[in-house]
């Protein structure tokens, strides 16, 4: 009797302790705060876990058994099949197949599993962030971080996913309250994920010069077998013909920024984040990118696109759309980069807020380009570049286009300013422009005035220049019927005017005339609603 008298107190205290344990597990996944420090490499005062090439077996024994820890350290990165090689295959075109491939070598800190994790200090390495098996969102906090791959082959954050479309949680990048934080580094290179005995039946995909270098990089191809592909933890992409260069596999997986997400990504925070790239692009997505939630300062400066949401015309129900709404945007292409747009989309550009600055590459390029339109719908925003990707004239905020009658000079002073002489915008760089694009709640329908040069006063005021004209304007506003202004009542001392210093000074590539060189006759440029657009800007001269 005495038996039967303890049973249901001990299926209690067993029901007890499954639901404490099936508690933390959930909470494990779905609301832990882990707090991660960069300088000491630990996680809630623990020190985090290591694996390295020569704990490479224990690290698969872990992996296939799901006991890795919510965060770990490798020396490798681990694509789900071996430890990853680094495959540059701009690198083997010279010597063939002489050359040797180098495995990746740096400290990479891994992130398996959903949660918030409030980072704080240095790393010189890379956050990886595996987001295949997540029951839960996960949360980046950065707070007062400094991330540096120490290398131009290596993203500083990778975020990945076999599937580009994956949706069922979200990766956000959030800077914290007060802080500034600093992110720099490289790109992964396209990798091969073609097995060696498939190789043949895709050189039909090649000929000439790209097939013979196609036939010479086969040994560096055989990284998988045939087998193993549908293991590999990072997306796969399949290349448009037209892209394919030096033989490239023509399926393969790559991160092109410093920081790159196979998925879509968001960032939020009142904090300020730096993005700088050692050799590529900024900030890179294969799905949606949303930058800020309404606040934050974000500057990015990159050698090709600053910020870039691409995928292969071949993936079905791709995702690119490209959100922005920050407090403020610095996005500048070094001038001494082969190429780059400021902002670039392979979906549509969206606008709904910030002070925004998109400096393209001069010679080539746009300030804002995007496959399936660029919407401004708030904000202040300035973009420059010698391309010009139209505008859509379904925007909710009035925008003008400046087409320059050649270029306008470096180191120029640009000022718009409406009928009661009120500075609506200023602007000076460190390199030429053929285009310009402005928008602001400022702009609202009426006559402004251009300059060129003059000085601008402690004061507020501007001592006027040498006024500008076009030569012809072309409105087109039939498109679509004029939306309200979403914008503020103008004040009468704007506090948005745009007076922002150029972030490099390097020397200038393009060098095709000057504005100076031309004149032009209409003086009044008149914003009639949504989409204004002038080219042949030079100085005015009475006709």
């Amino acid at each position: 009797k005495n038996k039967k008298r303890f049973i249901p107190i001990i299926m209690l205290f067993l029901g007890v302790i499954l639901f404490i344990v099936g508690y933390e597990m959930n909470y494990e996944d779905n609301n832990q705060t882990l707090f991660v420090d960069l300088d000491e490499l630990t996680v809630n005062d623990d020190n985090i876990k290591e694996y390295t090439r020569g704990s490479y077996n224990e690290f698969l024994t872990d992996f296939k058994n799901n006991k890795l820890n919510n965060i770990y350290i490798t020396d490798f990165l681990f694509d789900g099949v071996g430890q990853y090689k680094a495959l540059d295959l701009d690198d083997f075109i010279k010597g063939g197949n002489e050359m040797e491939t180098s495995s990746l070598n740096i400290k990479t800190i891994n992130i398996t599993k959903g949660g918030n994790y409030q980072l704080k200090g240095s790393l010189t390495g890379m956050l990886a962030i595996n987001t295949n098996n997540l029951q839960s969102d996960v949360n980046i906090y950065l707070n007062n971080v400094v991330i540096n791959s120490d290398s131009k082959k290596v993203p500083a954050i990778y975020v990945y996913n076999k599937d580009i479309n994956y949706t069922k949680y979200k990766v956000s990048i959030i800077s914290s309250e007060n802080t500034e934080n600093y992110i720099e580094g490289g790109k992964l290179k396209k990798v091969s994920m073609m097995p060696s005995d498939k190789l043949v039946e895709y050189e039909n995909k090649y000929d000439n010069e790209v097939l013979t270098n196609y036939q010479k990089l086969t040994n560096y191809y055989g990284i998988y077998k045939e087998s193993e592909i549908d293991n590999i933890l990072f997306a796969k992409i399949e290349a448009d013909t037209e892209d394919l260069e030096d033989g490239d596999p023509y399926y393969f997986y790559k991160g092109a920024g410093v920081i790159s997400s196979d998925i879509d990504l968001y960032f939020k925070g009142t904090g300020s984040l730096e993005v700088v790239s050692k050799n590529n692009e900024g900030i890179e997505t294969k799905g949606n990118l949303t930058l800020g939630n309404g606040t934050g300062d974000y500057k990015i400066s990159a050698y090709d696109d600053c910020l870039n949401t691409t995928t292969s015309s071949l993936v079905l129900n791709a995702r690119n759309t490209m959100t922005i709404n920050v407090k403020t945007l610095k996005a500048i292409v070094n001038e001494d980069a082969k190429e780059g747009d400021a902002i670039d989309s392979n979906g549509e550009i969206i606008i709904n807020g910030g002070q925004i600055l998109a400096v393209a590459k001069s010679g080539s390029d746009s300030g804002l380009d995007s496959d399936s339109g660029t919407f401004i719908n708030s904000g202040v925003v300035l973009a420059t570049g010698d391309m010009y990707d139209e505008i859509n004239s379904n925007s909710k905020q009035n925008f003008m286009v400046l087409e320059m009658n050649g270029n306008f000079p470096k180191d120029s002073l640009i000022v718009l300013l409406d009928k009661n002489e009120k500075i609506v915008f200023s602007y000076k760089t460190a390199r030429t422009y053929s285009y310009l694009v402005f928008s602001s709640d400022l702009l609202q329908n009426g006559t402004y005035y251009l300059y060129k040069d003059g000085t601008l006063k402690d004061d507020g005021s501007y001592e006027k220049g040498v006024l500008l004209g076009y030569t012809n304007n072309n409105i087109n506003n039939m498109e679509s019927p004029p939306h309200p202004i979403e914008g503020n009542i103008p004040p009468e001392q704007p506090e948005n005017n745009l007076t922002i210093p150029e972030l490099d000074n390097n020397k200038l590539e393009k060098n095709k005339g000057s504005i100076i060189d031309n004149t032009a006759s209409n003086k009044e440029f008149t914003i009639n609603n949504v989409k204004n657009f002038f080219n042949g800007v030079a100085i005015y001269k009475e006709s």
